[in-house]
């Protein structure tokens, strides 16, 4: 099996492009989409914006430098556009409090995910409940098992801060579930 490296300078020196990137796509599109569609709770938008990247990744993949993991790349392009989707929602909706009635038991079914139960459930709505940037930074090292280096390329901070965001958002999530 070629390494995404290989795959993407393949990418880079031909002129057929479809083949390294049809299978980049398929190799990391689940993961993509999952990721994304956690930040959102939605299917449709998760696939809209899960399409916006990887026409992203079609347009840059040329002047990728290949100074990080392609994971980590790609990674990155999809927190910025799940981040941009997000603000353009809070402008269009003025910030709709109703995006707090979220159907949790659509949110975490899928083909990796078993039936919805209460704990599940509760987990999601606390993790719902998480600033952006915790939000993210706890479900790229929970859910996607990164390490700190990994996500703090990801979203553009220092390892100390992406430790923190991670330590900060458990703690909240803790305050949340006791609460509820």
């Amino acid at each position: 099996m070629q390494s995404d490296q290989s795959l993407v300078i393949e990418f880079q020196q031909t002129t057929q492009k479809e083949g390294p990137y049809t299978i980049l796509l398929k190799r990391h599109q689940q993961r993509v989409y999952y990721q994304i569609k956690r930040m959102l709770n939605n299917h449709m938008d998760a696939d809209d914006v899960a399409q916006q990247v990887w026409i992203k990744v079609w347009n840059k993949l040329d002047g990728f430098k290949m100074e990080s993991e392609f994971s980590t790349w790609l990674f990155r392009i999809a927190y910025n556009e799940t981040l941009n989707f997000i603000q353009k929602q809070q402008k269009q909706a003025g910030f709709n409090e109703s995006s707090e009635n979220i159907n949790f038991e659509d949110a975490t079914t899928g083909t990796d995910h078993p039936k919805s139960t209460t704990i599940q459930i509760a987990l999601e709505h606390a993790i719902k409940q998480l600033p952006e940037k915790q939000r993210f930074v706890f479900m790229l090292r929970y859910f996607e098992e990164l390490n700190y280096e990994k996500i703090a390329s990801i979203t553009g901070t220092s390892v100390g801060g992406a430790k923190a965001n991670f330590h900060q958002a458990l703690r909240k999530m803790e305050e949340i579930l006791k609460r509820d």
